[in-house]
């Protein structure tokens, strides 16, 4: 097996694993079947990009994404990886070039759309395609009960078949029982791995709110909106819904973009209003459920149901697409029975067209009817909200700390205090910022990371790049680590990639939030505390080390161990109080140190490597009280 750690730095400049990576890679490594169920932003792509680029071959990945197709090719090329895609977004000839690097023997990932497979030019060389391995993305569209049944999804079977059964990754963020069963089923898979990381996201603060009429519904919207400025998503079951909604939001919240988003709309249309979404500041998506699946926008603080959903699945997947940067965000239902119509003539309406068996299609009605009704008692329930998810989809994770409305009797959801990162990571962040800033959009993520990273080559020496101030700026990183650093700045919100020309070469400029950030306006989101590498922090002369530096690591007798465990005890009240993970608060390293030795005040306490008097005004006096054994009322 190769050393899988070194490939995860060397070809995407990361530090390691997410929590189960690691083990669904060495699967596919040795050509297992794996069933995937991981939560959105928890690293699913990786476990196919990992294993084409180590064994190379080539990779088929099925994603029904088309939108977002091209930026997924783009940012494996500036990874340095081989990535085509085939779509109806492209020409005819562009169809052609792709099918010709096909023929001639490509390796890499190849992404297709579920409806690619049955289009008579791909369908009719199929068989000749010999891929390593066969990636389905989305994979609970594949079952009959899944809360987003295809037709396309349900023949991937027969595709796999077709193509000599390789070895298979099914992956998705939503799964029960029966629908995982089915989608085992379905591809035939042989003794698959099935990997399951939980479905517990703690910082969604549920909530529903039940309203006669539909004129008290808009009201309550129209009253949330106006308190919560930041950006967010609302849902509606029909087209017309949507189209309704935007009007009365566009005429009831001054400027505010406020973008309409369903399947009767323009494909030009649609990706223009959700590029609009993703860069502007405050912006409110009013969309079907065909909006959301694979938005990277980290900073969605809130999405609101204007209709309820059919299941429980589909609304877990849809509420889920909010803070995705792990900060509190809000997942509000607005409930009345009239929805239940909806979706009543919608389950109705299953199989009109007469394909199916009377008796499948009679199943299928029923299990949709239960379905909702479940969806139903979720809205009006007096439970946790969030641990009758956590039983829906079988996980037995306790809930603590929950923000929903039952938990907290109504009073309404609070982000608690201000995220603190460390100096060093905002130092970094805003590095990588101005040189973005710097190049003035002219060119790609690799440029910007050659600059960075001081490379003299034809390219930064025939526009003089190697004059800009941000020149070298980061010498002390590879190239491959500083691309990697600049692909999280996008998915934090703070940079964009754009193709102006459309000639597939995107470059890279900054948001509005990343000028912020860049200007010390505003700090840097809170996923991007572990940005700087564990063993690359930037050395200071003996003379200047603060207190510790050669004894972090050091063996802990039991006194120091004893009060290490308090100081970790705190920072976890604190991150929870916070809705942040603990290393936000501090990093273990910097306990260490405290619990060795032993501060008595705050200046002493500023001078413990990790902390500062940002961090010590903030957490200081409740470190201390742990420290000496005390506890804060």
């Amino acid at each position: 097996m190769p050393d899988l750690r070194e490939h995860l730095q060397e070809l995407f400049g990361l530090d390691d694993f997410r929590p189960s990576q690691l083990g669904v890679i060495e699967d596919v490594l040795v050509a297992k079947d794996v069933l995937c169920v991981m939560p959105t932003g928890a690293g699913k792509s990786l476990c196919y990009q990992l294993p084409t680029a180590v064994q190379g071959g080539l990779t088929i990945v099925v994603s029904p994404l088309i939108s977002l197709m091209a930026d997924q090719v783009q940012q494996m090329r500036d990874e340095g990886l081989p990535a085509i895609f085939l779509n109806s977004s492209q020409t005819a000839a562009q169809q052609r070039e792709v099918m010709d690097e096909l023929r001639q023997g490509f390796e890499g990932l190849l992404y297709v759309a579920p409806e690619r497979f049955s289009s008579g030019n791909f369908l009719a060389n199929l068989e000749s395609l010999k891929p390593k391995l066969f990636a389905i993305d989305e994979a609970h569209c594949i079952s009959q009960w899944g809360h987003d049944f295809r037709p396309e999804y349900s023949q991937l079977g027969d595709v796999r078949l077709k193509l000599g059964s390789p070895p298979t990754i099914a992956l998705t963020a939503t799964a029960t029982d029966d629908v995982r069963a089915d989608i085992i089923h379905r591809l035939a898979l042989r003794e698959p791995s099935v990997v399951v990381t939980g479905f517990d996201r703690t910082n969604l603060a549920y909530e529903s709110h039940r309203v006669a009429k539909v004129a008290e519904k808009d009201r309550l919207l129209i009253d949330t909106l106006k308190k919560d400025l930041s950006s967010g998503i609302v849902y509606c079951s029909t087209r017309k819904a949507v189209d309704e909604i935007t009007t009365m939001l566009s005429e009831n919240l001054g400027d505010r973009p406020v973008f309409a988003y369903h399947a009767g709309m323009d494909q030009a249309a649609r990706a223009s209003n959700q590029e609009r979404f993703m860069t502007a500041p405050r912006s409110i998506a009013v969309a079907t459920n065909a909006f959301g699946m694979g938005i990277n926008k980290p900073d969605i603080r809130f999405v609101i149901h204007y209709n309820i959903p059919g299941t429980l699945e589909a609304y877990y997947q849809e509420a889920g697409r909010a803070g995705r940067d792990g900060q509190l965000a809000r997942c509000i239902i607005l409930f009345s029975f009239q929805d239940k119509f909806t979706h009543e003539f919608f389950i109705s309406k299953i199989d009109s067209d007469g394909n199916l068996e009377h008796d499948v299609r009679e199943k299928l009605k029923k299990r949709a009817s239960d379905k909702l009704e479940l969806m139903i008692k979720y809205a009006q329930t007096h439970r946790c909200r969030r641990q009758m998810i956590l039983d829906y989809f079988g996980d037995e994770a306790e809930v603590t700390n929950c923000q929903c409305d039952i938990c907290r009797h109504g009073e309404p959801a609070s982000a608690g205090g201000e995220t603190v990162l460390p100096d060093e990571v905002v130092t970094l962040v805003r590095q990588l910022l101005s040189a973005v800033a710097r190049l003035r959009g002219r060119f790609g993520v690799g440029v910007v990371a050659e600059v960075l990273a001081g490379a003299r080559n034809d390219k930064t020496t025939r526009w003089q790049l190697d004059e800009l101030t941000v020149f070298g700026l980061l010498k002390q990183h590879s190239i491959k680590r500083i691309i990697a650093m600049l692909h999280r700045l996008i998915e934090s919100g703070l940079a964009r990639q754009r193709d102006p020309e459309r000639n597939f070469r995107p470059i890279i400029e900054l948001t509005a939030a990343g000028v912020a950030v860049m200007k010390g306006e505003q700090n840097p989101p809170a996923p991007l505390a572990d940005l700087l590498p564990r063993n690359a922090a930037p050395s200071r002369p003996r003379s200047e080390k603060r207190s510790g530096d050669d004894l972090a690591d050091a063996h802990l007798d039991p006194e120091t161990l004893a009060r290490f465990e308090r100081l970790r005890s705190v920072r976890l009240d604190l991150a929870r109080t916070r809705q942040l993970p603990p290393y936000c608060i501090c990093h273990d390293r910097t306990l260490k140190l405290i619990a060795q030795y032993v501060p008595r005040d705050v200046e002493t306490l500023e001078q413990i490597k990790g902390m500062g008097p940002h961090k010590v005004k903030m957490y200081g006096e409740q470190i201390l009280q742990a420290l000496n054994g005390e506890t804060s009322e």
